[in-house]
This record gives structure tokens, C-alpha cells and sequence, in this order.
């Protein structure tokens, strides 16, 4: 059976405005026995007990290697897969998600439909720091994550307060952006806390359910997670087999581009030790790579390492999706403005369906 190695880069866990590390990478690949060695070779005179990308980053010795590395034949999207985060914008998409799609639930709307959700969080992340201040809206994230973080009274309410202030403030002078506010402060204390999930803001979560699928559609059968061991992937662990499970009736659910094939095809994941493991240590150097590229300001300039990195993990199609701000809002321009057909749930509605065995999402018994 397949397998497929997975590592991370940039994972601060629930803390997602660590101003040093902005980018959270999933990286994966799988090499035969044959093109592991060839991979290897490229770092032979690496000294290291265990590749990292951390070390090889500093010499130019170490980022020719690299560089060899991703520009050689074997790299391929057969062979390599990467999902990146941008963990300040991922604070919009998660406010967007647990505080504005609940209100307009209520109010008869799919916050899904069309990327109304991801124009909402582009949106935000572009205006509100010009009606507001950076460091006012700043303050705003940060307030709503530690609410999330540590779903306390105390911080519940600092959140209010200051969601308060901002509502006051917007009200006088950008009206139709206080709307977007409102719904904190309908937020009801004990409600709120009941739908947060233990891990609700670390992006190695919605990263391995993309990777999944992205597997799963690429290699056309099941195969295994082989990745660095994590205490948030063991509490996932039984979640993500669940969409796993081979009673779920074949079906692609989802929204236009944001679509998963379902059940997903993990046959079963493995902690492992990034020692042991040299293909975990080769994802490494793919994820540390493209999360070094992209905080780097060097990125935009012709020749740098960073640049011909980051050229080359494009043109490859290592990287094969993100959560990235953009200025766009038009359906159109996202790619989101197909209507889903009556038979079409939502990700987060299909996921809980499964999650509760919903008779809809189950195979027909003989």
C-alpha cells in the first residue's frame, strides 16, 4: 500500500499571531526506494544526524542543495504535496466562521454559498485596518483568540467589551462595517463555548484534511499517513478516519472549487519518529522551504534563494492550495461562483453529518 509522509513548518499551535512566524506549512511526499536515494544524494554532504531544513538553510552550501533537490526530475506533484496557511488571515476565517455564519444561518443565508465566506474574511482583513487602526484590529483577533483559547468568563467578556468599542466606533463612521461586528454581541457565553472544537485554531487540522483528499483524489486508492509524531494529530486521529470510514457512501460534497471526495482515502495513520524516518525528514526540507520562501522579503527578488524556491514549488504544483488573504471579493474571481445543486451540503455541514452517521451519508445496506 501507498504510503505518504507528512511534517509541518511553522506550527506555533493555537497561537496564531506569532509576528515571527506567520506561515504554517504541511508538507508531504512519497518517493520509491529508488528516488528516496536519489533525493538523498542531493544532501550527502550533509553532517547532521537528521536533515533539517532549519540547518541547511543558513550555508549556501546547504540552499544549493535545496535548490538541487526541488528542481530535480523526480519532484513532482506525484511526488510531493504541500498546504499553506496564512495564520493571521486563518483568525479572520475562523471569526467568519464560529461568530458571523451562525448569525447568518439564522437569517436564512448560506454563508457558504458562492465564497461568501472567504469575500467576508478578504474583506475584513483589507478594510478593517484602515477604518479601524492595525492596531485596533489587531487587538480585536487577538481578544477573539484567547476567548477560544481559554474559554473563560474573563476572556469572554474582555471580548465583548472590546467588540463593544469597535461597534460604537465603526457606527459613526463606516455604519455598513459594524455589521459585521453585531454578531459578538449577540454571542451568547455558554452557546459559544459548546460549539468550539479542542483544537480550533491550530491549522495542522484543516491542513491533513486537504492533504487527505488531495491524496486520496491523486493516487486513486487508500493508502497511509506516515507523519512526525503530534499530540494534536493522535486527538484528530479517530476524526479524520471517521471520513475515513468505508460505510460512508461515495459522494464528492462540497461547494464549487472547495470540494472533497468522500470517504477519504486514509487507510490508516502512523506516528512516527522524523529520525527513523528519511522521507519525513525530505518533507521538511519541502515545508521549511515554502514557509522560509514566503515570510522572506527576498521573495520578490529575481535570483535570491527565495525566490527560485518558491518559483520552483509553484511550477512543480507542490503547492496545491492555501488559506491566503487576497483583495478579492467577486465570486468570480474566487472561482466560487458555481451554485451548488440541492443535493450539494457545505464542508462543515457534510463533515458533521458524518460525524453523526446521518443515514444520508451512509451506505445503502443489502
Amino acid at each position: 500500500m501507498n504510503r505518504v509522509y507528512f511534517d509541518e513548518s511553522g506550527n506555533t499551535g493555537q497561537n496564531l499571531l506569532d509576528a515571527a512566524d506567520p506561515i504554517f506549512v504541511l508538507s508531504s511526499c512519497r518517493f520509491s526506494t529508488d528516488a528516496e536515494k536519489q533525493a538523498l544524494e542531493h544532501f550527502k554532504s550533509y553532517k547532521g544526524s537528521e536533515l533539517k531544513y532549519s540547518r541547511l538553510r543558513k550555508t549556501e552550501a546547504g540552499q544549493r542543495a535545496v535548490l538541487r533537490f526541488l528542481e530535480d526530475t523526480l519532484m513532482d506533484s506525484l511526488s510531493a504535496a504541500a498546504f499553506v496557511i496564512h495564520k493571521p488571515f486563518m483568525i479572520v476565517t475562523k471569526y467568519c466562521d464560529m461568530v458571523l455564519e451562525p448569525s447568518a444561518r439564522e437569517a436564512g443565508l448560506n454563508f457558504y454559498e458562492r465564497g461568501l465566506n472567504i469575500a467576508t474574511a478578504n474583506l475584513l482583513t483589507t478594510t478593517m485596518p484602515v477604518f479601524l487602526n492595525p492596531k485596533t484590529w489587531n487587538n480585536f483577533l487577538a481578544a477573539f483568540v484567547r476567548v477560544v483559547r481559554e474559554r473563560t468568563q474573563v476572556a469572554f467578556m474582555d471580548f465583548v467589551r472590546l467588540a463593544e468599542l469597535v461597534h460604537s466606533h465603526l457606527n459613526h463612521t463606516e455604519r455598513d462595517m459594524a455589521n459585521w461586528i453585531t454578531p459578538v454581541l449577540l454571542l451568547r457565553q455558554e452557546e459559544f463555548f459548546k460549539t468550539l472544537g479542542e483544537h480550533e485554531l491550530d491549522p495542522l487540522v484543516p491542513s491533513y484534511y486537504v492533504l487527505a483528499d488531495h491524496w486520496g483524489r491523486r493516487l486513486g486508492e487508500r493508502f497511509e499517513i506516515w507523519a512526525d509524531q503530534s499530540k494534536v494529530l493522535v486527538k484528530e486521529r479517530e476524526r479524520l478516519l471517521a471520513l475515513a470510514d468505508q460505510d460512508i457512501a461515495p459522494v464528492v460534497q462540497g461547494f464549487d472549487r472547495r470540494q472533497m471526495e468522500f470517504p477519504l482515502k486514509v487507510a490508516s495513520i502512523n506516528a512516527v519518529d522524523s529520525t527513523a524516518e528519511r522521507q519525513v525528514q525530505l518533507a521538511d526540507v519541502i515545508g521549511g522551504t515554502l514557509a522560509g520562501a514566503l515570510k522572506s522579503n527576498n521573495r520578490g527578488k529575481d535570483g535570491t534563494f527565495e525566490n527560485r524556491a518558491l518559483k520552483t514549488c509553484f511550477e512543480r504544483r507542490f503547492y496545491i492550495d492555501g488559506v491566503w488573504p487576497s483583495a478579492e471579493i467577486d465570486p468570480k474571481q474566487l472561482e466560487t461562483d458555481k451554485s451548488p445543486s440541492k443535493d450539494q451540503f457545505d464542508l462543515p455541514t457534510y463533515t458533521m453529518m458524518v460525524g453523526q452517521k446521518h443515514p444520508a451519508t451512509r451506505r445503502p445496506r443489502r
